[in-house]
């Protein structure tokens, strides 16, 4: 929609320019039993209030977005790169807070990416100032409608917030206002500022917003001179809540870390810089952050302050599905990864960290989706972010950017452009709809021309001047693998992708793309391949099993992967290269030595970081160079455990799980096994057990899905409601 359609002729508000978090009031008349709807949107993030009451529990809305066009510089350079922006907007029913005669409007502004102050950590990711617009409509019980908007009749002050920075903190002065802001008389503040209308689109927000998902009560672990430190007990995103029980003026300040420094357990460790620091007004409030969120385990409190709680903040997407077995290294693999992946989820991004970028990195978004498609309920998070990743590709060259929506980030051509091919496609595997095929089909082949463009010999060489060309990433001892081998990896397996999208969408495949992938194919072979061993690239960090997942290579290439693994017995790949030896060890019939990977005790794999009292899952392997504990990457290979450890997975050319294979892959080392995922049909349920050398099989098909058991050399066929089978 345009404005007009969308805000009628409401007009865009805002404050002075240097100022990121106001409080905007506003007064209108409603009459007896009118009933109301408010479409509003506030940016960066708003609050709403209606005659002192809030009107929603969502939190950070409305969701990011690209929101319009920006002039900024990216590693020195202009980005001159032409994107398609949106801007979504919340609409309200208001009917059961409104009041007879005069009702009191509030809105609570605060920066979020939109407007993050150009002094902050990331000031570059600034679109503009805060501003809000809003348009209520009411329709009276005569049948009779009137509307309010958005206007110069509106007035604005300095909010309680004071300072915001997304990245890092914020500062609040309790003495600004009361709690009652939202409904005291507001004689003395500015009129607002009008501001020019955004070129962009507006769209209704259907997408999840952040809630408070769970509390969690913190211990007192250490205190020195005034100041206190905090265990939550697990690392988390979101916030601290306090009780203020100092003196008007007084100062509280909290900072915020993921560990505690080994050598000195009263200071914090990986704090990278987030803080609360608060002035007393003396009335004993409770506060807490208002516009960002935390990432951490541990906090300090220094000043006069009583701990509440902390609360566990993301997306409101609930859970679907469940792994445990008699394996605790891979319960606690997938229980992280799912925590991860939660604390991730804000604002309608899957983001790579809660608190260093925020970012929606398209490299770790499209290696973990299959593992949250398995795991998360979040039809709608996902179609949003799709939407993102098609907004965020350059309109004339086809590069897609490494974060969706479009900040400055690094990443490469291959693993993280290739999400504009993987992240629809495993949409509609999972929900069987080919709508967003169809309309972003043309976009992939476009991001293939793209990749074509930075080629050399038919290898992906470069991407967009200026910026990083990665192939895989944080590798334990650094990455070794050649960025070229990997990127052409990614340059194959898209257009693998898109022979069989153009398939379902009964179209004809894409010539020029199936000769560049040949090209691409042919450019392996002769750079990396050693005909005399069967390997590629030296079979370092999982370059065979790169290849074998195209399925290229021999035999040699197989039986190298697997003796090396076997001898190894411990990961030494990145993030892509990870989910790849896992997963093409499992389908290679390897099963045993994916096992020993999963679970091995070495410092680089799941249960290195289980002796360290992880609760998240880690940027990197080792604990040696750290920026953050709370990474999802690595947990994609999660889509193993569902997919080969409890079999579930789709029958090759099903989507939207018209038809289900249950074939798992058990060792003896895991004498028991139980999960489910939820699928839009109901849930498939497995568990295994064995008992006196006997395998007690038992599976819940739901209504309207075809499925069959696959073990041992027999195909057992499986009917709806629940199946008992003895092997």
């Amino acid at each position: 929609m345009n404005h007009q359609e969308m805000f009628g002729n409401a007009l865009w508000i805002g404050c002075d320019e240097q100022v990121y978090t106001p409080y905007i009031r506003a007064a209108f008349a409603a009459r007896k039993g009118a009933k109301g709807t408010i479409t509003i949107c506030g940016l960066g993030m708003f609050e709403l209030y209606i005659n002192g009451k809030r009107i929603s529990d969502d939190l950070f809305v409305p969701v990011t977005s690209d929101y319009v066009k920006r002039s900024i510089t990216v590693h020195g350079l202009p980005f001159d790169e032409e994107m398609h922006h949106r801007c979504y907007v919340l609409r309200y029913d208001i009917t059961d807070a409104l009041q007879e005669g005069e009702n009191q409007l509030a809105v609570a502004l605060g920066p979020g990416f939109f407007a993050t102050p150009l002094d902050s950590f990331d000031g570059e990711v600034r679109f503009g100032q805060v501003r809000l617009c809003y348009r209520i409509q009411l329709e009276n019980a005569d049948g009779s409608t009137e509307e309010a908007v958005s206007g110069g009749d509106t007035k604005w002050d300095m909010g309680n917030v004071t300072e915001s920075y997304f990245f890092n903190g914020e500062k609040q002065d309790l003495r600004r206002h009361g709690e009652d802001w939202t409904c005291a008389p507001f004689d003395g503040w500015k009129n607002v500022k009008i501001l020019e209308n955004m070129d962009t689109e507006y769209y209704l927000q259907d997408c999840p917003g952040d809630k408070v998902i769970r509390l969690l009560e913190p211990k007192l672990i250490a205190e020195y001179d005034d100041v206190k430190i905090y265990d939550a007990g697990e690392n988390i995103s979101g916030w601290v809540v306090l009780e203020d029980e100092g003196a008007e003026g007084d100062m509280i300040r909290v900072e915020l870390g993921e560990a505690l420094d080994p050598e000195n357990p009263q200071r914090l460790a990986y704090t990278q810089d987030q803080f609360l620091e608060v002035i007393s007004d003396g009335k004993g409030r409770t506060v807490h952050p208002r516009f960002m969120w935390h990432g951490f385990r541990y906090f300090s409190v220094k000043g006069r302050a009583k701990v509440r709680h902390a609360e566990l903040i993301h997306s409101d997407i609930p859970k679907a599905g469940r792994f445990e077995s008699s394996d605790p290294v891979l319960n606690w693999t997938h229980d992280a990864f799912v925590h991860t992946l939660l604390c991730n989820s804000h604002g309608g991004i899957p983001s790579d960290c809660p608190h260093i970028e925020k970012r929606g990195y398209t490299g770790d978004g499209q290696l973990t989706m299959e593992a949250a498609l398995y795991a998360l309920n979040h039809q709608a998070f996902v179609r949003k972010w799709i939407r993102d990743i098609s907004d965020c590709q350059d309109r004339h060259s086809g590069h897609v950017q490494y974060t969706a929506p479009y900040t400055r980030c690094g990443g490469g051509p291959g693993g993280w452009g290739s999400a504009i091919v993987s992240v629809p496609y495993q949409y509609y595997l999972q929900y069987g709809d080919a709508a967003l095929l169809r309309r972003m089909y043309p976009q992939m082949k476009e991001y293939i021309r793209y990749l074509e463009g930075h080629s050399q010999k038919d290898l992906v060489v470069s991407d967009r001047e200026g910026e990083w060309c990665l192939g895989d990433w944080c590798c334990p001892g650094g990455v070794k693998l050649p960025a070229p081998f990997v990127n052409n990896y990614f340059l194959i397996k898209s257009v693998n992708i898109m022979e069989k999208i153009a398939d379902i969408l009964g179209e004809k495949r894409d010539a020029a793309c199936a000769e560049l992938k040949e090209k691409a194919i042919a450019a392996v072979y002769r750079e990396y391949f050693d005909p005399d061993t069967g390997n590629f690239s030296g079979n370092i960090q999982g370059s065979n099993a790169f290849m074998l997942d195209l399925g290229l290579g021999d035999e040699r290439t197989l039986a190298n992967l697997i003796a090396y693994y076997e001898e190894k017995g411990v990961y030494d790949t990145g993030i892509f290269g990870t989910d790849i030896v896992t997963r093409v060890l499992f389908e290679k019939g390897a099963a045993a030595t994916a096992y020993k990977l999963l679970h091995d005790e070495k410092q680089q794999a799941f249960a290195g970081w289980i002796k360290e009292g992880a609760t998240t899952m880690w940027e990197y392997w080792a604990c040696d160079w750290q920026r953050s504990l709370s990474h999802p990457m690595f947990g994609a290979v999660v889509a193993s455990l569902y997919k080969y450890v409890l079999g579930i997975r789709q029958e090759a050319g099903s989507a939207g799980w018209e038809k289900a294979v249950i074939e798992p892959m058990l060792v003896r080392e895991v004498p028991c096994l139980s999960g489910h995922t939820e699928t839009r049909k109901g849930k498939i349920c497995v568990t295994y057990d064995y008992a006196d050398g006997i395998l007690n099989i038992s599976v819940d098909i739901p209504c309207g899905v075809q499925a069959v058991l696959r073990y041992g050399g027999k195909e057992i066929q499986l009917s709806e409601g629940k199946n008992q089978i003895k092997l």
